[in-house]
């Protein structure tokens, strides 16, 4: 296994390797449902579920952006054209009229036919939701909606076990970043899939396979933290600490609350200090997540550098708030050239804060 340098993996991610004839012909099975640059690609052979196409990982990446901005363009423009409407009677508007809030994903995946991480946990939460009446104690943020993937973007263009082609490879994404096998490795991504500890196949072991930030066991799990060599789970201790992922929910009436969730990833083609929170209100019968007035902020000192030490810091500044189902804040550095940049967060300092209407709480990163 390689564990390179975050930009090196990056650019090898758009690298072209040869195959032979009879490895192409091995991928017969492949069909694909052309959406310009995107495509979306079947391994039924394999028994994976199908998965999008993208070109390269610029391109991957710049459609999130665009996707991320068109939904809050969209969904901007809802709440402007009723902005007059209390909290109640902007959700029967919303519920009434159909509204999709996220519309441009619903799009963007219908044009491929394509089933997406998304809707599937859309799906799961509705189900899991169902079972709580407006008496029961739940937390929200058990909800299976709550995936390791942490953008609704991403997760339109992932299938429903976090995967996509992207240029030459199988991308297996995880909490903080993402394993590569070229694709006619098919038995060896087979492996990772399959063998997530590398237990017996000992695929963490093969030269072609590329780990790109933080990697512990199962896609589905993750720890606090890693140290640096992307090893085994450590235990918070130290004063600063790459990779960060927290949740859990704010109760603020019988009838509504909301769960907030914040992640830092730590060494990535572009880091981020991230905050999410979503509105749940219980409403004609049913707990669903539903629009409210909430708010979500990035807040307080990050360690921004290529150095171990918690030596260089970044003041994280953004703010999210309107009424909504969810709000996400950000902030976040892109690698330039040659720099290997991390987002550590610092103990007592780095924080989200979330709330509904006038409300705000301080969720501490590391503590």
């Amino acid at each position: 296994m390689q564990i390179k340098p975050i930009i090196i993996a990056f650019l090898c991610s758009t690298a072209i390797i040869s195959c032979s004839k009879d490895e192409v012909q091995e991928l017969e099975s492949i069909t694909t449902k052309s959406g310009g640059s995107i495509s979306k690609v079947s391994f039924s052979r394999y028994g994976l579920a199908d998965m999008l196409y993208f070109p390269n990982m610029e391109t991957f990446y710049q459609t999130q952006m665009d996707l991320e901005e068109q939904v809050e363009n969209h969904d901007d423009a809802f709440v402007e054209q009723n902005n007059n409407l209390n909290e109640d009677d902007l959700i029967d508007e919303e519920e009434s009229s159909g509204f999709d809030d996220e519309k441009p994903l619903t799009e963007f995946e219908n044009s491929f036919s394509f089933h997406s991480l998304r809707v599937h946990l859309i799906q799961l939460e509705h189900i899991w939701l169902d079972q709580f009446g407006v008496n029961d104690s739940f937390d929200v943020s058990d909800s299976p909606y709550n995936h390791f993937i942490f953008d609704e973007e991403q997760r339109a263009m992932l299938n429903i076990d976090a995967q996509a082609n992207i240029g030459e490879y199988l991308i297996q994404f995880t909490r903080f970043g993402y394993i590569q096998v070229p694709v006619y490795e098919m038995e060896l991504f087979l492996d990772v899939v399959n063998d997530p500890s590398s237990t017996n196949t000992n695929w963490m072991e093969n030269e072609n396979v590329v780990v790109v930030g933080g990697y512990y066991g199962a896609p589905q799990n993750y720890a606090n933290g890693t140290d640096d060599n992307n090893n085994d789970p450590v235990t918070l201790t130290e004063e600063c600490f790459a990779d960060i992922d927290n949740d859990g929910q704010i109760v603020y009436t019988d009838n509504r609350k909301v769960s907030w969730r914040h992640q830092l990833k730590g060494n990535y083609i572009v880091v981020k200090a991230k905050a999410k929170t979503r509105g749940f209100k219980h409403k004609r019968g049913k707990w669903r997540c539903r629009r409210l007035n909430i708010y979500a902020e990035v807040d307080g000192d990050v360690s921004s550098t290529e150095h171990e030490e918690c030596s260089v810091y970044k003041d994280l500044e953004d703010v999210r708030t309107g009424k909504k189902r969810r709000v996400k804040a950000k902030d976040e550095e892109i690698h330039s050239s040659g720099d290997i940049i991390k987002f550590k967060a610092i103990r007592f300092q780095s924080k989200s804060i979330h709330g509904w209407s006038v409300n705000r709480t301080d969720r501490i990163m590391l503590q």
